[in-house]
This record gives C-alpha cells, sequence and structure tokens, in this order.
C-alpha cells in the first residue's frame, strides 16, 4: 500500500505482456494488475491460469495501436476508479520483445 495512510493501491497495467513472467515479481511485492495486453490468446490463457488480473475484463487481446483496444484499456482504469477507488495508476510497463539478430 501507499501514501501515509496506506490508503492508495500499488497499480500496474502492462502491455505486450506475453504470459506475464515478466510481471510476477510485481504480483509478489504487492501490486495489482488494472490491465494486461497482448496480442496471442494462449499467451492471455497462462495470465488469467495465474489469476494476474484482479477483474477477468483486465485481460485484453488485441493490438494497442488499434483505438477500440485502447478504449478497453481505458474502460480497465475507469472500472478501478468506480470499484477501487483508484486515484492514479502506479506503473505502465512496456515488456520490449525478443529482437532476432542475423550473424
Amino acid at each position: 500500500m501507499r501514501g501515509t495512510n496506506n490508503t492508495e493501491k500499488l497499480t500496474y497495467i502492462t502491455l505486450f505482456s506475453s504470459a506475464g513472467v515478466g510481471c510476477f515479481g510485481f504480483k509478489m511485492a504487492g501490486y495489482e494488475c488494472i490491465a494486461t495486453n497482448e496480442l496471442i490468446p494462449r499467451r492471455l490463457e497462462i495470465q488469467k491460469f495465474n489469476n494476474k488480473c484482479k477483474y477477468d475484463t483486465g485481460y485484453i487481446c488485441g493490438d494497442i495501436t488499434k483505438q477500440e483496444t485502447k478504449d478497453i484499456l481505458f474502460s480497465q482504469i475507469d472500472l478501478w476508479k468506480k470499484k477501487d477507488n483508484l486515484k492514479r495508476v502506479e506503473l505502465v510497463i512496456g515488456v520490449a520483445r525478443r529482437i532476432k539478430f542475423a550473424f
């Protein structure tokens, strides 16, 4: 918890999250995942199995460059504002893809 009165939650959003392995440490440190975005559905299924997000609607499959995906992401922030009194998103994490090099 954050703040002097411990009322603010530690929260994050992750983009390009793959199977969510890169966020495991945040969960262990007490952060709550507002939303996670990935292009490949089976990777999101792994995240769901590991209960990464508090709400099932936080698992967003889609291209983050498209407005419809962004709208879904922002709707999750609104949901947290209403249900959990979210004041701000603590972190936005963009997990870099592996780059293949030809030598």
